[in-house]
């Protein structure tokens, strides 16, 4: 239950998280006149939200590894963490680091959270394409 718990906290942060920062690359983007510089910057922030959400999640499968919730088999450095919550953030799911039946329920979510997250921001990305696209189209 406990794991069902985390993951569905976990998911509730990323989403959250994640809607401030479109909130904030919106507000940024408005501002630049650039169709080249605005994407640039799009994709800049979203590419940061979804490296800052793979770390929130490599935090908490070392808290849940610290306080014996669950651990990771085939760690070798503390990075490792990181590196098995970006590998199913964005679902390669390589298989050489494995959760135990602690976490499973968190790590199956994060695969979900990042499939919508890079979705979300997949489609927000082409909207400032077709936005600029149609703004340099003659009348």
């Amino acid at each position: 239950m406990l794991d069902l718990g985390l993951a569905l906290g976990m998911a509730l942060l990323c989403f959250l998280f994640h809607f401030e920062a479109l909130d904030f690359v919106e507000r940024m983007v408005v501002t630049i006149k650039s169709p080249r510089l605005s994407l640039l910057a799009t994709w800049s922030g979203l590419f940061s939200a979804h490296i800052i959400e793979i770390w929130f999640y490599g935090l908490a499968y070392y808290l849940c590894d610290l306080f014996g919730v669950g651990t990771l088999y085939g760690l070798t450095s503390s990075l490792d963490y990181v590196y098995f919550s970006a590998v199913v953030y964005t679902t390669l799911g390589f298989g050489d680091i494995v959760p135990d039946d602690g976490i499973h329920m968190l790590a199956g979510s994060e695969a979900l959270v990042g499939l919508c997250l890079i979705a979300w921001s997949a489609s927000v990305t082409y909207t400032r394409v077709l936005t600029h696209r149609n703004r340099n189209l003659p009348p």
